[in-house]
């Protein structure tokens, strides 16, 4: 398939773009489903008016696994081809989770959307700004817990929205290669749509192009392929191409590029109907600080941006820009 023709303006996001997409105009069924794909999901809150717990400390006594009220949301499994094993020494890469203290972190990501269809042309961004307290299980090691801290957003309507999201949990499953595996929301009863959507979009969008580590020993200079099938709509083949670019103990260095192009030409809207995808080109790069003892990335910064042109039946072309940014501190 052909790189997109070039289009107007830039702006807005991911597999599922952002929360509160305006509509996009021309044939309003196809169109509006393709709004639709472009969207998150469900979110998670809390009461606005109640006194949000503390932050928690140690290791999580509970989990949001099997929890009937969570949403649980698939992160496809890379398989991950090591190139270059790096210098010596070389070690595997293990998780060997802290249980005595939790992991403050905070989670900042930017959507961003563009239609640009002439007078009828669309953008949007949404930056969501997620404080994170993350525990391992303290029976389970491969049960992560995160705890949402008081979020916010530049965007005035959905900054009162996300305190509902005050005090929420999340939880992740980590499989080999110290990478999620799923990823599980559980919704508070007092967050809006929007405020749901925002958190759900965040994490899915930062979480499912996360970094695998090979399982074999590496060093530094390391250099590996990770491939996983995502479906957003179309199905989605990303590549993401690693290296170690230093270690400091537990700590490891990645520095890394992504690419997401489709399997085939098959865009699937939510009633059953389909486009074709004629052109789509998502590329990107990154640098993560893994550390072993830690259940999220201690620091690091990603960014992927492209766009796809999809066709319908009457040969009506619909260009969409999109873009994702992630970024992890302390």
């Amino acid at each position: 398939m052909s790189s997109p023709a070039p289009l107007r303006s830039s702006t807005r996001a991911r597999f599922l773009p952002v929360p509160r997409l305006p509509r996009l105009a021309r044939p309003v069924g196809a169109l509006a489903a393709v709004a639709v794909l472009t969207l998150g999901l469900a979110g998670c809150g809390s009461d606005d008016n109640d006194t949000p717990p503390p932050a928690p400390t140690g290791c999580a006594t509970d989990t949001t696994a099997g929890d009937a009220g969570a949403a649980l949301l698939p992160v496809p499994p890379a398989k991950v081809t090591l190139l270059t094993a790096g210098s010596e020494p070389q070690q595997a890469a293990l998780s060997a989770f802290d249980r005595a203290t939790a992991q403050p972190a905070t989670l900042v990501t930017t959507s961003t959307f563009a239609s640009p269809d002439g007078e009828s042309a669309t953008q949007s961004a949404t930056t969501v700004d997620l404080p994170i307290t993350a525990r391992v299980n303290c029976t389970d090691p491969t049960d992560i817990d995160m705890q949402i801290g008081a979020a916010s957003s530049p965007d005035t309507a959905l900054n009162e929205a996300l305190k509902a999201q005050n005090g929420s949990r999340a939880g992740m499953s980590i499989g080999p290669g110290v990478a999620p595996i799923s990823l599980r929301i559980l919704p508070g009863e007092n967050a809006d749509d929007n405020a749901r959507q925002a958190v759900e979009e965040a994490l899915v969008s930062t979480f499912q192009r996360s970094v695998t580590l090979p399982t074999e020993p590496i060093g530094v200079g390391a250099t590996w392929e990770a491939v996983r099938t995502v479906n957003a709509g179309a199905n989605v083949r990303q590549t993401i191409n690693a290296t170690l670019t230093a270690q400091d103990g537990d700590q490891l260095t990645v520095e890394f590029t992504i690419d997401e192009t489709p399997i085939n030409s098959v865009f699937r809207l939510p009633d059953g109907g389909t486009l074709t995808i004629d052109s789509y080109s998502m590329t990107g790069n990154g640098t993560v600080v893994i550390d072993l003892t830690r259940g999220v990335p201690v620091s690091g910064q990603m960014k992927i941006s492209g766009g796809r042109t999809l066709v319908g039946g009457d040969n009506t072309q619909f260009q969409q820009l999109l873009g994702f940014e992630s970024n992890w501190s302390q």
